[in-house]
C-alpha cells in the first residue's frame, strides 16, 4: 500500500503515543489495508486532533474525537480530513508502507 510521508510521520506519533507494541502495529497496519481510505482518515485526522490539543481524560468525560471537532467547529473527523495535504498526495511524496 502506498501512503503519504505525512501519513507515516502520523502513524509513527501515534505509536509513540500509545506505546503500541511491534505486534499491535502490525495488527493496526493490517486492519488499515483492509480499510485504507477510512482507516488512513481515521489516523491523520486522530493525530492532528492530538497536536491541536485534543485529550481524553476525566474532566472532559474521556470525550470522543467526532464531539471535540464539533466543538473546534471542525468537520466530523470520519466523514472528512482535518487538514490539506494535497502537497503530500502528489504521487512522487508515496511510500510503500509494509
Amino acid at each position: 500500500m502506498l501512503v503519504s510521508k505525512q501519513f507515516l510521520k502520523d502513524f509513527a506519533y501515534l505509536a509513540n503515543r500509545y506505546e503500541w507494541t511491534p505486534d499491535e502495529i502490525e495488527d493496526i497496519k493490517a486492519h488499515t489495508r483492509a480499510y485504507p481510505v477510512e482507516m488512513r482518515r481515521y489516523w491523520t485526522n486522530l493525530a492532528t486532533a492530538y497536536r491541536a490539543g485534543y485529550e481524553q481524560t476525566v474532566a472532559n468525560d474521556y470525550i470522543r474525537l467526532q464531539t471535540w471537532c464539533a466543538q473546534q467547529s471542525w468537520p466530523d473527523p470520519y466523514a472528512d480530513d482535518l487538514v490539506n495535504r494535497s502537497s503530500d498526495l502528489v504521487l512522487a511524496t508515496v511510500e510503500r508502507w509494509y
